[in-house]
């Protein structure tokens, strides 16, 4: 039973295409305007990159015009959700995500959305495959963090905002920790924890 992949996988999707579609926003607002280069901050001045904890939302783009390129970045987050919540489980399907994710790296969707996006493409490639039952300790042990890191993720996604709000300092001082926990951390556990869960409900 792949139940807990398939939503791991759709959700993951989702939360990329959405972080890609802040950032695509935030360049919209800058309006029809040439980047710094091809590292850029997708959101504009008066954004301080070491005053706040989301950086400005560094990203690059292939794109000589922040206007274009917020359309193009929203496009593709808006394709990227929909692919991987009702079509990720097609042929090549895993190959289409992993090419939607790589496709907003190159037009500001931003850094997180690509890691997310290409961790998830792997999760898809397992979907058509058959899933051998049990498991070890160790993939028990992985279950039980299903699904509260998504839910850990669904929170965090509108209450870093909020957190950031109210207590700035405190949330640019451990901003680093933040990322590798948030960004890095959450999404790599939640595909495993979605994989374990699919193991032991064989």
């Amino acid at each position: 039973m792949k139940k807990p992949l398939r939503v791991t996988t759709a959700f993951l999707g989702i939360y990329a295409g959405l972080i890609a579609i802040q950032h695509g926003i935030f360049e919209i607002l800058q309006g029809n305007t040439a980047p710094d280069g091809l590292m850029f901050n997708a959101i504009g001045l008066p954004c301080q990159a070491e005053m706040v904890w989301h950086a400005c939302f560094p990203a690059m783009t292939l794109i000589p015009n922040l206007l274009v390129s917020g359309i193009a970045a929203a496009v593709m987050g808006t394709m990227l959700m929909l692919w991987a919540l009702f079509f990720v489980h097609h042929r090549y399907g895993g190959w289409t995500l992993g090419i939607l994710s790589i496709s907003l790296l190159l037009v500001g969707g931003g850094f997180v959305p690509v890691f997310v996006g290409m961790t998830v493409t792997v999760t898809a490639g397992r979907l058509g495959l058959p899933v051998s039952p049990g498991g070890g300790a160790g993939w028990k042990f992985l279950s039980m963090f299903w699904p509260w890191a998504l839910v850990l993720m669904a929170l965090w996604l509108p209450g870093s905002w909020l957190l950031g709000h109210f207590f700035s300092a405190a949330m640019l001082s451990v901003s680093g920790l933040l990322f590798f926990v948030f960004d890095i951390g959450l999404p790599v556990l939640a595909v495993l924890a979605g994989a374990a869960r699919s193991k032991v409900m064989v």
